[in-house]
């Protein structure tokens, strides 16, 4: 391990203006290939606990919570001194091995409390009890025995770590204030009761159950409440199942699964979380299904990061959610950009709820129910969307380290209404094909958009986005950074939920272990959207005014600015083709075909054409003009977007 550690502070403004320009500025992206290399240190916990990484990664520690936290090795070779909020410290791995640490001001080493470790290289992971876990052993061909809590071991923990592949710890009635780690795998741990069987965090601990590297664990019939991270969480795995599961009132993510695929989530319910209430990210292909779910009151219902590939969001239930479905491209995770998720056959009604526990960077999505962002090839189909604040079905870049476009998504078959600003709406810039079909809407932004984004190929999507929808999300993420927009919502005191469905037959029926392709994700059949029932609320929705899809609530000067800045790429464009045109119409210096073949490349080749002409046309138009008029025209542009989402700020 290299002495090799920094302790900065990252200013908000700093970021804030970083971001805005890297939103602005960036054409394109490359994957990032360095995976998740970062903790966040939160209120009293570090997220995630455990972190692999291969030999030299440098790890990031970052203080997102609010009180002051630092970082010391449990073997004393480093230590990050006092990180107050928005600090981070950094140090470098070089040795294989096992690293544990702990925040000494709110934890002490083999004691507990806020500690965690950074496992280098592929060496075995140590469990709470100071066991080698078992690591990835061959599945059991058949069910195990019973190991019941408390009659046969005291905790679930205890039950854990006596229990062999293929196990059931069936989990009685009670409130356990534990955390549990789960390092073998094709256990099945199961509560007998839902509602009052109850694994507590007491706003202390980090996760509820966290299964890591452990294949093919299935949890069933639980409810998970108070912990400073996530409910229930797999880690690296293949093969998992979570049924009949209820989390609420946890600090990161309810249900939740990581560089995980081969699963399945089903007849569940996550409520209270200020990121997502459940969240799948980090897989290619996922080979996973979300089926039968209820999220309510949470900053995202879904939210899946780089998830792509037979990933399945459907048949569902997201409302009152601040956003509800929301697939997505980060940096912070690696297998970008996301793509080929489908959603399909669910209800997404109300989420654009400002009481609901929201982070800050959450905030950017208030008001759509469906949001696509720097994301390719998804189907997003026959859903129902109602009752919205901004928009219902929302197709935008998304920006990170890297600007993320979307491409290839269809949205077909929705029946969309009640958004305060536009039913369906496609952001630009865009890198071509997304496109909408068969949707029964009454608003969308750019205007006609079944015409413009065609999915029939009539007419080519390249560039047919609107520039307002990504303005408004962008003012807003901008807003949310700078404080300027907030949520009343506290997780920590997010009440209980009423009571939900049981697993039949809990304590008697078999247990059936998760064994990936062979049993999970399994099969599903798409409802139609025609058998949704509406609740009827929605639709009272109050309709925004506004103008080419910018909203009159921002201030007078933001919506004229917003409104130039959404028309001026189509009048650069315009003007570029024009002049090129009658530059090549009045040329006498060079053949009619050639004139005739360049013509025809500005006026057939969106973009490329008429900048390939004033750059390599040898026109006789002044060099300086040129340029003024191809780089001043997008430095305007950038200019006035910028200048436009300020004022939608204020």
């Amino acid at each position: 391990m290299t002495a090799r550690a920094s302790v900065r502070h990252v200013p908000r403004l700093a970021v804030f203006g970083a971001l805005t320009a890297l939103w602005l500025a960036t054409a394109g992206a490359a994957a990032s290939e360095e995976g998740y290399v970062s903790i966040s240190m939160r209120d009293n916990a570090f997220q995630p606990e455990v972190l692999r990484v291969p030999v030299g990664t440098e790890v990031d520690w970052h203080n997102d919570g609010i009180n002051i936290h630092n970082v010391v090795a449990d073997d004393g070779t480093y230590g990050s001194g006092n990180l107050e909020p928005g600090q981070e410290f950094t140090q470098s791995f070089d040795k294989p091995g096992v690293y544990k640490f702990t925040c000494t001001l709110h934890g002490a080493p083999g004691v507990g409390g806020m500690i965690g470790m950074v496992v280098v290289g592929d060496v075995p992971i140590p469990t709470e009890h100071g066991d080698v876990s078992k690591g990835r052993e061959p599945m059991p061909t058949e069910p195990g025995t019973v190991v019941h809590v408390p009659a046969d071991q005291p905790t679930i923990q205890a039950g854990v770590d006596a229990a062999a592949p293929g196990d059931l710890v069936l989990v009685a009635p009670g409130v356990y204030n534990e955390a549990v780690r789960v390092t073998t795998p094709y256990l099945t741990i199961r509560g007998e009761n839902r509602t009052t069987t109850i694994l507590d965090g007491e706003l202390v601990r980090a996760n509820g159950i966290h299964v890591i590297e452990a294949d093919g664990v299935v949890l069933e019939n639980l409810t998970a409440r108070h912990f400073v991270a996530n409910g229930f969480y797999w880690a690296s795995v293949q093969g998992f199942r979570g049924s009949y599961l209820t989390a609420y009132a946890n600090g990161d993510y309810g249900i939740y699964a990581f560089d995980s695929s081969w699963g399945r989530i089903e007849h569940s319910y996550a409520g209270g979380h200020p990121d997502s209430g459940f969240y799948v990210g980090q897989c290619e292909p996922c080979h996973v299904i979300i089926t039968d779910v209820l999220a309510e009151g949470n900053a995202l219902g879904f939210s899946g990061t780089n998830a792509s590939g037979d990933m399945l969001v459907v048949n569902s239930e997201w409302r009152e959610n601040l956003a509800g479905i929301a697939p997505n491209t980060l940096d912070s995770e690696a297998l970008a950009p996301g793509h080929d998720v489908l959603i399909a056959g669910n209800h997404v009604q109300d989420n654009s709820n400002r009481h609901a526990p929201a982070k800050q960077i959450a905030l950017s999505a208030l008001g759509v129910g469906i949001l696509v962002t720097g994301v390719h090839d998804n189907v997003v189909r026959d859903n129902l969307v109602e009752g919205h604040s901004t928009y219902g079905i929302a197709i935008v870049p998304n920006v990170d380290e890297n600007l993320w476009l979307t491409s290839g998504t269809r949205v077909e078959g929705n029946i969309v209404r009640g958004s305060g600003q536009a039913d369906l709406a496609l952001g630009a810039p865009a890198l071509g094909g997304d496109c909408f079909t068969s949707n029964d809407y009454a608003t969308s932004i750019p205007v006609a958009i079944e015409v413009v984004a065609s999915c029939d190929g009539s007419l080519p999507t390249g560039s047919v986005g609107a520039a307002a929808p990504s303005i408004q999300l962008l003012a807003r993420f901008m807003s949310a950074l700078g404080g300027g927009e907030t949520t009343d919502g506290d997780w920590k005191t997010w009440p209980a939920p009423a009571d939900q469905r049981d697993m039949p037959h809990a304590t008697t029926a078999q247990w059936a272990l998760a064994i990936p392709e062979a049993v999970v994700p399994g099969s599903v059949q798409i409802r139609d959207v025609s058998t949704i029932i509406a609740t009827g609320t929605s639709s009272a929705m109050t309709r925004e005014v506004t103008v080419l899809g910018v909203s009159f609530s921002s201030s007078p000067l933001g919506v004229v600015m917003s409104v130039y800045a959404y028309l001026l790429p189509a009048l650069l464009y315009v003007a570029w083709v024009a002049i090129a045109a009658w530059d090549l119409v009045r040329r006498e210096d060079i053949p009619i075909r050639q004139r005739a073949l360049w013509l025809l490349a500005v006026i057939a080749i969106p973009l490329v054409g008429p900048i390939a002409y004033f750059g390599f046309g040898r026109s006789p138009i002044p060099r300086a003009m040129r340029l003024t008029l191809v780089l001043g025209g997008i430095v305007v542009y950038l200019v006035v977007t910028m200048i436009a989402a300020l004022l939608m700020v204020v």
